[in-house]
């Protein structure tokens, strides 16, 4: 895994593998020639590890010399709140965006194409390696699959229809004609097209090393059912692991040492993007724990039901232990604790509590999460329940483990509700990135996201559309040839 994160830093340092002068970055066109390239295995695993690099960007995971990372997205949902202008998520939470705000409107659209680009450009060469074992091939295509899915997934979501790209673009430019294809041929066509071959070929064993694996495939697959609305499919797809024998994945029975500490061979760790400092770091511990510039709403905290340890491992409240001030967490008493927000609260989880450097980069190496089996198990009984199924056992076997876990000991739910279900996994969830997506595809964003504040004075935000506008820079290129998302026109 140390080889795979100096590699990294290398591939994204040059120009190698993709091209960034178009904002679509379709192709690598100053790739190696594959008459020269493409002879060995470890030429391939080169660009396999290419195909990674794009996760090592701040607003998918995490990364050195950042302002931020991914938990900005919890800023736009009603799970937490920022003070901070990092890449526009704070004018996004306002509803002041548009077609040329740059930021996550347009860079999530740059990095979902790059991160395209350099799967294309693997899956149309790897075959000319020669005297490579037919099940490593495999596998290697398993991963790249994996990952365009992942990308392509990441952008359906945030912009609706795509041009659908699975080759390398050429020099002679047909690729500026490629229209957008509907997000359900995207969906269909590509992203479980990938997704169901990554899991024939990946091998069902534990996520230890940074590469996917079936597992990772199995939960991606899932949530894409889940948000294209295809319950009877993601409870199939998702008991396909929970219900095999063989299923190599179990929860953690610390809570809190999934995110920190305990993260080496996690059982519960589906897929993650993975740090080794001081080669390979970021400065998590810094903008979450000292600087806090995105902290959680008192909504998420009313949110938890009395009682739940969760809430005390995921925030930060007055009074608790806290590197910067001996006395515990409080709005006096050191640089960082001027950086309290007025909700008097900031986010705990996945934080080094023994750290205390509130004013530069603390060399934080924990994985940024991004899978995980609690999240499985939660889209199944959601599945299950959305199809008419939530009084089966399995369903709610499956959500009473969540909430069994060793250290949370919840209760047991003797029924399912949509509400108890949809709270769980908020809960269980919060500041992994992914509230934010829970509310565009339940549809209710428009009415949630209105009722939140989004300054200490008590000013609303604005909902302003379940699609980001396709960047303006892309739509000057395609003039002609595609048209703006209807909330944007």
């Amino acid at each position: 895994m140390k080889k795979y994160i100096k590699i990294i830093c290398f591939v994204l340092s040059s120009s190698v593998w993709m091209s960034c002068t178009d904002v679509l970055d379709k192709d690598p066109l100053s790739a190696p020639n594959p008459e020269n390239f493409w002879k060995t295995e470890a030429e391939a695993n080169k660009a396999l590890i290419a195909c990674y690099a794009k996760l090592k960007e701040p607003i998918i995971s995490n990364g050195p010399s950042q302002s931020g990372n991914f938990t900005y997205w919890e800023a736009l949902s009603d799970n937490a709140i920022t003070t901070s202008n990092y890449q526009s998520f704070d004018a996004v939470m306002r509803g002041q965006h548009n077609t040329a705000t740059g930021g996550i409107v347009s860079l999530s659209w740059t990095i979902g194409f790059q991160g395209i680009a350099a799967c294309n450009y693997f899956l149309s060469n790897v075959d000319r390696v020669p005297d490579m074992a037919l099940a490593t091939r495999n596998r290697m295509k398993g991963e790249a699959l994996f990952l365009r899915a992942y990308y392509y997934n990441f952008l359906t979501q945030l912009y609706g229809d795509l041009p659908i790209i699975t080759a390398p673009a050429t020099l002679n430019g047909e690729h500026m004609k490629t229209p957008r294809s509907p997000k359900a041929d995207v969906v269909n066509q590509i992203i479980l097209a990938d997704l169901n071959l990554a899991i024939q070929y990946l091998p069902n064993i534990l996520y230890t090393n940074g590469r996917a694996v079936k597992g990772s495939a199995i939960v991606l697959k899932t949530r894409v059912l889940l948000n294209n609305q295809r319950f009877d499919d993601a409870a199939e797809t998702a008991w396909s692991l929970i219900g095999d024998p063989a299923n190599p994945f179990r929860l953690h029975p610390n809570y809190a040492g999934i995110f920190f500490g305990e993260q080496a061979n996690n059982k519960e760790i589906m897929f993650s993007v993975q740090f080794d400092a001081p080669l390979d770091y970021h400065s998590h511990d810094q903008i979450v724990g000292g600087r806090m510039s995105v902290f959680p709403t008192v909504e998420l905290r009313n949110a938890y039901e009395p009682g739940d340890p969760r809430r005390k491992m995921t925030i930060f409240e007055i009074g608790q232990p806290w590197a910067y001030n001996p006395n515990g967490f409080r709005a006096q008493g050191s640089t960082a604790e001027g950086q309290i927000p007025f909700t008097q609260m900031a986010f705990k989880k996945s934080v080094d509590t023994l750290v205390n450097n509130a004013s530069g980069a603390t060399l934080s190496d924990q994985h940024m999460v991004l899978m995980r089996y609690a999240d499985l198990l939660l889209m199944y009984a959601e599945a299950m329940f959305e199809n008419g199924q939530g009084t089966d056992i399995r369903a709610l076997n499956a959500f009473n483990e969540v909430r069994a876990r060793p250290g949370v000991n919840m209760p047991a739910k003797l029924v399912l509700t949509r509400d108890i279900i949809r709270n769980e996994r908020r809960v269980e969830l919060a500041f992994e990135g992914l509230r934010y997506n829970d509310l565009i595809r339940w549809g209710i964003a428009h009415q949630v996201i209105p009722t939140l504040p989004h300054n200490s004075a008590g000013a609303k935000r604005v909902f302003k559309s379940y699609l980001f506008p396709v960047p303006q820079g892309q739509m000057d290129i395609m003039r002609g040839v595609w048209d703006q998302n209807s909330d944007w026109r």
